[in-house]
């Protein structure tokens, strides 16, 4: 994938990955997460992906590759999914709380608008 700067949700929206057959389906990015500082992307299939539900979705880790590229690293650590997840979560339901648009560049940060 390449990588045209830092903010990654800015600028993909869809990524093509590789069935087992070589077949390219394309994820939608939702979201870059970090945590425990790595970056962590959360894909959902756009297209039926064999060995995953329909609602399902992947998580990633992000890693600079050559040139202007980044790595997809898919996660395998349960713990670390689960904890990705759970920020992705707490952001989406931060974005419907508060009724913004989920970008939190030049964002005061999420408070209780209540």
């Amino acid at each position: 994938m390449d990588k045209q700067n830092e903010n990654l949700n800015d600028e993909f929206d869809v990524v093509n990955i590789p069935d087992d057959s070589g077949k390219d389906v394309p994820f939608e990015l939702i979201k870059v997460i970090k945590f425990e500082d790595n970056d962590y992307a959360i894909l959902h299939p756009l297209e039926p992906y064999p060995g995953l539900d329909e609602d399902s979705c992947v998580i990633c880790q992000l890693e600079d590759g050559d040139d202007d590229t980044v790595n997809l690293i898919p996660e395998t650590d349960d713990d670390i999914c689960d904890s990705v997840y759970a920020l992705y979560v707490e952001w989406a339901t931060n974005v419907e709380k508060n009724n913004c648009n989920g970008s939190c560049e030049g964002c005061p940060g999420c408070g209780d608008s209540e």
